[in-house]
């Protein structure tokens, strides 16, 4: 593990560390940051090659964290899979492989182009999908038409009859060719994904499209309208039992309402610290447990160090994808129940031995302790995680080979990358505006050298965010508490020597020394435009 990136400095440039003869002592100052160390990796190497080379070329054109298009490969394998495939690890147990994740990044991290590139073959799959649907579209709302009026002139033959006997027999005529014309049920187009949709939309969405559907947005709207924004109380359902597979109904949305037996919802959300905290914060979410349902990605900010010119993902690379999802979204759609696959006796050891290892970091002291709310559910989403990969690795024949134990290793792998992610996004969520405030005024002060500064030096350089001068006074206040500012004999701040960071090209100082790997710690000069 590496260290936080901090050093003492003195005014000149051969600074031996150690502060100026005759200068006030300082104290230690408080920390502004949670964990000490960065959390890992996307681990790229679980994906076959047709789908890492994807990952890894959108990273590199887009020149961002792989695990920023790792997740949504992880999320576009369950739009495809999820509600079509279960796995079985024992004899009555059956993990489906729908996944909810959560890619969390500030404003400008190039989310949507990510977004644009990963989902574009399920909407391709879509469209191909709804153009084979249309003549049977065509066909069954022309025989729907046809029999609402022969029931309709059934109906008014019965209504015109004056003889009981031929009434009674109109009457029968027309009850049956009402029910007949209500038989026919005109099918909509076939949906796979969409971008939003409030909880009623969606069990209609979901009950229309075989109990499967995928949520997969590049904003962060979804958490908002989960979080109570348009409404006090946002019916969950869709979302716990979508996760869960367990059966759904709404009888708000019409007359006869709407159910779903089996249903199976993916949800990827590409949204912004802020969202995250309103989200993750909820005391309702929280108690119902739908935070703890997500799998979270946070990619490391790579702003600073980014090419300006970079290379875009080769052809060979995108078509390979393009065709392997496309195939994979459509053949799996015209599914009506789902494959069962069961697990190799060697990966069924793989299974047991990490589950016997989430229950003993579930105790008191253990890495899940404080999580135990996500830790509960990791060893059921391993086993999604597994399912998913086999799929990967297997597209064409998935559903007829058990999961061997390189696929269940490597989704243990990927389920501890998710972990520390999900810790990491804990510490955000607990992270309130003020902290955030000082942080990034701490930042600035060290990025721009401001190791003496006036009140309104620093106003000028952090108008943007902080216009108001009494909100930097605040911030001021707060990081003087802590120890990081204080007042000198000449009445201007002097900035606590320890603040001054290795990397000047950063305003997120306190964060770990980036090591050997681009998602959440490579330098980005290096991991993005660099080989595999």
């Amino acid at each position: 593990m590496s260290t936080a990136r901090l050093h003492l400095v003195t005014d000149h440039p051969d600074a031996t560390g150690q502060e100026t003869a005759g200068a006030a002592l300082w104290d230690v100052p408080v920390p502004l940051t949670g964990a000490n160390t960065a959390p890992p990796p996307f681990p790229i190497d679980v994906f076959p090659r047709w789908l890492g080379d994807m990952v890894t070329g959108v990273a590199r054109f887009t020149q961002t964290d792989p695990a920023m298009a790792g997740t949504l490969a992880v999320a576009v394998l369950s739009a495809c899979a999820g509600g079509r495939l279960e796995v079985e690890p024992v004899a009555g147990w059956r993990e489906p492989v729908n996944i909810f994740a959560a890619v969390i990044a500030g404003p400008g991290e190039r989310k949507s182009p990510v977004h644009r590139a990963m989902t574009a073959p399920l909407f391709a799959a879509q469209s191909t999908l709804a153009e084979a649907m249309r003549p049977r579209i065509a066909e069954a709302a022309a025989l729907r038409d046809i029999a609402d009026r022969q029931a309709e002139q059934a109906k008014t033959a019965a209504a015109k009859a004056t003889d009981p006997h031929k009434r009674d027999d109109a009457a029968a005529e027309a009850v049956a060719a009402a029910i007949a014309a209500e038989a026919i049920t005109v099918p909509g187009l076939p949906r796979l994904i969409v971008d939003d949709a409030t909880p009623e939309a969606l069990i209609g969405l979901m009950a229309a499209n075989g109990g499967r559907m995928a949520i997969i947005s590049d904003e962060g709207g979804i958490f908002d309208t989960l979080a109570g924004r348009y409404s006090g109380a946002p019916n969950l359902d869709p979302y716990l039992k979508g996760h869960a597979g367990q059966p759904m109904s709404n009888e708000r949305q019409t007359r006869e309402g709407a159910s779903v037996d089996k249903p199976a919802l993916t949800v990827c959300v590409m949204a912004q610290p802020t969202v995250l905290r309103k989200f993750g914060g909820n005391a309702d979410l929280a108690g119902r447990g739908l935070p703890a349902r997500f799998l979270f990605a946070l990619p490391r900010s790579l702003a600073g160090y980014r090419a300006v010119d970079s290379d875009p993902v080769p052809e060979q690379v995108t078509t390979g994808y393009a065709r392997r999802v496309h195939d994979l979204a459509a053949t799996l759609a015209e599914w009506e129940d789902p494959a069962v696959v069961a697990l190799t006796p060697e990966a069924g050891t793989v299974r047991r031995a990490a589950a016997e290892q989430v229950e003993t970091e579930l105790r008191p002291g253990g890495s899940l302790y404080d999580m135990r709310e996500w830790g509960n559910k990791l060893s059921g989403a391993t086993l999604r995680l597994a399912g998913l990969l086999h799929v990967a690795h297997h597209p064409a024949d998935a559903w007829r080979q058990p999961v061997d134990a390189d696929r269940m290793a490597d989704a243990v792998r990927l389920a501890e990358f998710f972990a520390a992610h999900y810790r990491a996004a804990l510490t955000t969520i607990g992270t309130d505006s003020a902290v955030e405030n000082a942080r990034y005024v701490l930042g600035v002060l060290t990025t721009k050298g401001m190791t003496t500064f006036t009140r309104r030096e620093l106003h000028r350089r952090v108008s943007r965010r902080l216009p108001k001068s009494d909100e930097v006074s605040a911030v001021l206040a707060e990081l003087a508490a802590l120890g990081w500012v204080r007042h000198g004999p000449d009445g201007r701040y002097e900035l606590h020597p320890r603040a001054v960071a290795e990397d000047p090209g950063s305003v997120d100082t306190l964060t770990p020394a980036p090591n050997d790997d681009v998602s959440a710690a490579q330098d980005a000069r290096e991991a993005v435009n660099g080989s595999r």
